[in-house]
């Protein structure tokens, strides 16, 4: 039983390794996909008010 919880620990170990190498890659790239979303987001909600102005509908 003890085999199988040190198993778990070196995994972890292992995965916060992995986490230690990339140092801010992985908070780079959450940022920029956030920033993407954030940009498609407001270009989609530009373009339906628009249409929703010109045909008269609630915005």
């Amino acid at each position: 039983m003890t085999d199988f919880f040190f198993a778990i620990g070196r995994f972890f170990e292992w995965i916060l390794e992995i986490l230690v190498i990339a140092e801010w890659t992985i908070p780079v790239a959450i940022i920029a996909v956030l920033l993407f979303g954030m940009a498609y987001w407001l270009r989609t909600q530009r373009m339906l008010t628009r249409k929703a102005k010109e045909r008269g509908d609630f915005i």
